[in-house]
């Protein structure tokens, strides 16, 4: 496939925006089934958007890493925890620090301060005279949506989801300013998130043996 440099980084900046949207559907949702498929989805953006810039530039680390990306964050991960909320009897993110609508409003506040924070930073890297304004604002705008969604979620699964939000707008923050990631490091990131998935598993079968729910209010009370 004939891809420019050009078209590559276009391609890249209109996945940005679809990520950044995704994000702000996830912040505003409740249900945690759907904010499971929703992160998915932001994860084979980002794998997409990779593979297109590694065609352009005939990088064989980027099309591995966007393979990587794909089908661990994409596939992986989400069939993983899948599971567990089939196991869990709540379904829906009840009773949340912020509601859904005040969420939603902060992710949207989110990523207008982001732009307006960012949108004059250079993008450096390999790419030579090719940028992409959009998507070093939208990584600084997920990373931020990640950290709003774990510090105002009770329930366990979507805490994960969360910490993956800010993971995706980490690998897209390191995307963005270098446009080229080793295929080590997103190896070894793509290890630790699996085995953070492993542990979320053992913790979440452990927990509703003994509560019967996910929710972290249980492990508070445990508090001497």
């Amino acid at each position: 496939m004939n891809i420019t440099v050009i078209d590559a980084a276009r391609f890249l900046d209109t996945c940005s925006t679809g990520i950044v949207l995704i994000g702000v559907l996830i912040a505003g949702t409740r249900s945690i089934g759907r904010a499971i498929w929703l992160v998915a989805l932001q994860a084979i953006l980002l794998s997409v958007a990779v593979a297109a810039v590694g065609l352009a530039t005939h990088s064989d680390h980027l099309l591995l890493g966007s393979l990587v990306t794909f089908s661990s964050r994409g596939i992986v991960v989400p069939l993983a925890l899948g599971h567990i909320l089939r196991q869990s009897p709540v379904r829906q993110e009840r009773n949340p620090y912020i509601g859904p609508r005040l969420s939603l409003i902060a992710a949207i506040v989110i990523v207008f301060v982001s732009a307006m924070a960012v949108d004059s930073a250079a993008l450096g890297g390999s790419l030579g005279p090719v940028e992409a304004p959009h998507a070093l604002p939208a990584s600084v705008a997920e990373v931020l949506t990640g950290l709003l969604i774990v510090m105002t979620r009770r329930k366990g699964l979507s805490i994960v989801v969360g910490l993956l939000v800010f993971e995706n707008g980490l690998a897209l923050t390191a995307f963005s300013l270098t446009y080229g990631m080793p295929f080590v490091v997103e190896l070894g990131a793509t290890f630790d998130l699996l085995m953070v998935v492993v542990v979320v598993g053992v913790y979440a079968r452990r927990m509703l043996t003994v509560f019967g729910s996910l929710s972290t209010d249980h492990l508070r009370n445990l508090r001497g």
